[in-house]
Formats: structure tokens, sequence, C-alpha cells
């Protein structure tokens, strides 16, 4: 169960989720309502961190398919062996403070500017150190999300309170979007 941990809080945060979500009114008449989104994006987190759970459990430090090969004639020419830093393993522990921090910033700071100080500080503490580049990931993951939340799916995304409403509103003129 070693290095479990990060599993077992987003099962449990997803199982009460879940559960939440169940009271979400159906559309009926064979439509799709408010609740499929969530509800599937839930049960995926659910499978997905019981899988994990029972992967590490069951086969423990023996199965590792995600990490690079430590074996330097198995690397290509000029890569080294990095070490694994004592820092990365609090990397999962981030992500969730990091999630934790943009759900309650989310109606504050509205969509746009909580996803892009989301997206950037998920980029940077995940080990990805090219602050330039973390920041044209979050704007082009924020600004795309947003096309695709507000023009193709027509949900309504929460504009943040001012100064932040103004830059939403701001984008959403550009976009198109009423």
């Amino acid at each position: 169960m070693r290095g479990s941990g990060p599993y077992l809080v987003v099962l449990a945060v997803g199982a009460g989720l879940f559960y939440v979500s169940l009271g979400i009114a159906s559309a009926g008449d064979s439509r799709l309502g408010a609740g499929l989104w969530p509800k599937t994006i839930l049960v995926l987190a659910i499978i997905t961190c019981v899988f994990e759970i029972a992967r590490r459990t069951l086969f423990g430090s023996r199965y590792r398919s995600s990490e690079p090969s430590k074996d330097p004639s198995l690397l290509p020419q000029g890569d080294a062996v990095e070490p694994q830093s004592p820092a990365n393993r609090f990397v999962p522990w981030i992500g969730i403070g990091l999630t934790t921090a943009y759900v309650v910033a989310f109606p504050l700071l509205g969509y746009f500017v909580a996803t892009l100080l989301y997206v950037v500080a998920f980029v940077y503490f995940g080990n990805y150190r090219r602050p330039l580049r973390a920041l044209a990931v979050g704007v082009t993951a924020s600004v795309a999300f947003m096309l695709l939340f507000m023009r193709a799916v027509y949900v309504s995304l929460p504009i943040g309170v001012e100064p932040f409403a103004h830059v939403s509103t701001f984008l959403m003129r550009i976009m198109g979007i009423r």
C-alpha cells in the first residue's frame, strides 16, 4: 500500500461527491441531464483510484511501468540518470492542495483566472520548472476549455468578483460569448 495515500484521499472525496451527485435531478424523457458529466468523471476517478490502489497493493514496487529505466545502458546517448528527489514524494499532496485551493478560489476569481493559476501552478509544481512554458500551457488550457464549455457545451461558468469579472467579461466578448 506504499504510495497509495493520495489515491485513498481522492477515492474518499470522489465517493463522497458521487453520493452528493445522486441528488442531481435527471432530465427525464431519455435526455442527458445535468448530472451526467459530474457522475461520469467521478466514476472514472473512482475506478482509476481503485485500480491504482489494487496495483500497488498486489504488485508493490515490482511493477513500475510508468517510471523510466534506471539502467544506463537502456538510455539514449547523452542521457543521464537523474536521482530521485526527496521532494518528489510530496508532488501528489501538492496536487491535492492545489485542487482544493482551485475549488475554493473558483467562484471568487472566476473560471478563467482560477483555471489559469491552477494549471500554471500544477504544471510548475509537477516538476516542469519552465515558468514561461507553464504560463503558455495555462493560458492555452484556460482559453480552450472556456471556449469548449461556454461555446460548445453551453455551460455557464462563474465570472468572479471585481476586478476578476472584468477579465472574464472581456474574454467572453472577444470570443463572442453572450
